[in-house]
């Protein structure tokens, strides 16, 4: 039960201080756990942590700590505004303190806000969120100490050369002109009301002119829900339903109304927090987290052209032919997990208790579909003797938003498929960039080979790939004949790059 689950109480002893990391750039000595940073014996970050009921030192942690990141900020209407400094650096120091001490959203704010929203009393208002590059380190005049795991953070970020070769991703200058340029901040601004937005965004580009420094480009995202409120993908797939939980009140919310019987979601701070190394903090109590943006443009005319041709293959017919689309995403549109059934349920609220134990052999939900590609829910502990924890320490927390127009119909299903203009908004927080999001996209998602056999890379988020996907003709069944068929290239990155969530207590002090 929920309820059992370690909270976020003194240990017996307090952590084992460790030394500092090394200065970006230089040779890890050797992973270090998120949970021997030092910090003071009332707080931990080796289990989630109970908002409601915390203690000083945790409610310290939740004041100085941004949204979004132990939590989705929940909004309908987002702008990320990219952001270049002056050569100014006091002037782009105060732009940052300006923005820190009157523009952020806190966690605790934000949690506050949600629960008076859910009872009735407010809309919670702008949520904003302020994010540094390498670059923009540098261009302040600081000196970043990148905790082990994320030294691929400079010198080149998302642009090194190495990370590209690793993700397979495509050179910068195949990107969107905009994110080929340097960034050295980015201003997520977001609210469900797209003028009270739009507003909060003319004041930020007022006090980036006024610091001397200019908006690089200005990115709108939009939620898409169906007819019952969930979010979804431009695919036409809910998006967003398995996030490891860090909260208390949600993973039991989880756990009563869902149940965590086959997968509990439980997942300690230390998967999404690192100290904020340029914290002003003596109490140690000041936390950010590595955070990941990709602009993802979706081809949506080309995966359901294919998507029907795979039902053709599979000789599915009527509403039969849904099956194609599940077994290459992992669920079918409305949320049903593809190894739970061979239809979907009309549920509505997509389930998440569920694992592969009884599906070892790939023959209700393929080893390639998206969603057990990037959460394989115990198939590298059954196939390669993977610790169930190792396993589960490279899930980000995901805080991702669609961006582009798409015509939906007085159902909210889509009645169009564009061929470009539309895609997703990755973002994901996380510990360790090398360890979480370049591990996941690099050996699990554009892995052909993972988790077992050539079965072809992630259909969503794989990258390269030519090894043609394997399914089965019959669900379910392991002795039905296979096809296959190469179901990839819907997806292609038009820029991004990693930045660090600083601690508020960092603008305080600069």
């Amino acid at each position: 039960m929920a309820t059992t689950k370690p909270t976020n109480v003194a240990p017996a002893t307090a952590p084992t201080a460790v030394p500092a990391a090394p200065p970006v750039g230089a040779p890890a000595a050797g992973p270090i756990p998120a949970h021997c940073q030092p910090c003071p014996p009332t707080f931990r970050l080796d289990a989630p942590l109970r908002w409601k009921t915390a203690n000083p030192f945790e409610q310290k942690v939740l004041e100085n700590l941004q949204g979004n990141i132990l939590k989705g900020h929940g909004r309908d209407h987002t702008t990320n505004v990219f952001v270049r400094f002056g050569t100014d650096t006091k002037k782009s120091r105060r732009l940052l303190r300006e923005l820190g001490n009157f523009h952020v959203t806190s966690a605790y704010k934000q949690l506050v806000a949600t629960e008076a929203f859910k009872q009735g009393k407010g809309d919670g208002g702008v949520f904003c969120a302020l994010f540094v590059s390498a670059h923009g380190y540098g261009a302040l005049g600081l000196t970043f100490v990148a905790p082990a795991g994320n030294t691929i953070f400079v010198p080149g970020g998302m642009r090194d050369p190495g990370s590209l070769s690793k993700l397979g991703d495509p050179a910068p200058a195949d990107w969107e002109n905009h994110f080929d340029k340097v960034i050295d901040a980015m201003v997520l601004v977001a609210d469900d009301d797209p003028a009270h937005n739009a507003v909060r965004v003319a004041q930020i580009e007022a006090l980036v002119a006024e610091a001397g420094g200019h908006v690089v480009h200005k990115q709108a995202g939009k939620a898409v829900r169906n007819s019952v409120g969930n979010g979804l993908e431009h695919f036409g797939y809910v998006d967003g339903r398995s996030q490891p939980l860090m909260l208390m009140e949600d993973i039991e919310t989880e756990s009563r109304e869902e149940g965590i019987a086959h997968w509990d979601p439980t997942a300690s701070l230390d998967k999404a927090l690192v100290a904020d190394p340029l914290a002003n903090d003596p109490d140690n109590l000041s936390f950010g987290s590595f955070f990941i943006f990709r602009k993802l443009e979706q081809k949506v005319r080309d995966f359901k052209t294919q998507e029907q041709v795979l039902a053709d293959a599979l000789g599915l017919a009527g509403e039969d032919r849904e099956r194609a689309g599940a077994l290459v995403v992992g669920r079918f549109e409305d949320g049903t997990p593809v190894t739970m059934s061979d239809e979907a349920r009309g549920i509505v609220a997509p389930r998440n208790d569920f694992s592969y134990v009884g599906d070892a052999a790939g023959s209700r939900c393929p080893f390639h579909a998206h969603i057990r590609k990037t959460n394989p829910r115990g198939d590298t502990v059954r196939e390669f003797g993977i610790a169930p924890d190792a396993e589960r320490a490279r899930l980000m927390a995901r805080r991702s938003m669609p961006y582009g127009e798409r015509r939906q119909d007085a159902q909210m299903r889509f009645s169009d498929a564009p061929s470009h203009g539309v895609g997703l908004l990755f973002m994901a927080c996380q510990a360790s960039i090398v360890e979480q999001f370049e591990f996941a996209q690099a050996n699990w998602a554009n892995d052909e080979g993972f988790v077992v056999g050539h079965t072809g890379i992630d259909p969503l988020a794989g990258q390269g790939g030519a090894v043609k996907h394997r399914l089965r003709a019959g669900w379910g069944d392991a002795r039905a004949p296979t096809l296959q068929q190469r179901m990839a290239g819907f997806v292609t990155l038009k820029g991004g790059e990693y930045f660090f969530v600083p601690s508020l207590a960092f603008f305080a002090t600069l």
